[in-house]
């Protein structure tokens, strides 16, 4: 089963920000490939501005490595 770990502190929960209201945030995980959102889902993609739910870490998702567990 492959996961997206945080490389910093290893948390699986990250978040994105909304373009157009940056204080709206969708928070999800990503479990077994695919991205599971906690309210609403929106658009990810390897470009996209991710930040850690933990940690300070922020990154674009596409440099986030799966771990298999």
């Amino acid at each position: 089963m492959e996961s997206v770990e945080c490389p910093d502190c290893g948390c699986q929960k990250f978040y994105v920000k909304n373009p157009d209201d940056p204080y709206e945030l969708y928070v999800f995980e990503c479990e077994s490939g695919r991205l599971v959102f906690e309210d609403e889902t929106v658009d990810v993609g390897d470009d996209t501005e991710t930040y850690c739910d933990r940690c300070a870490w922020h990154g674009r998702y596409g440099t986030l490595n799966p771990t298999n567990k």
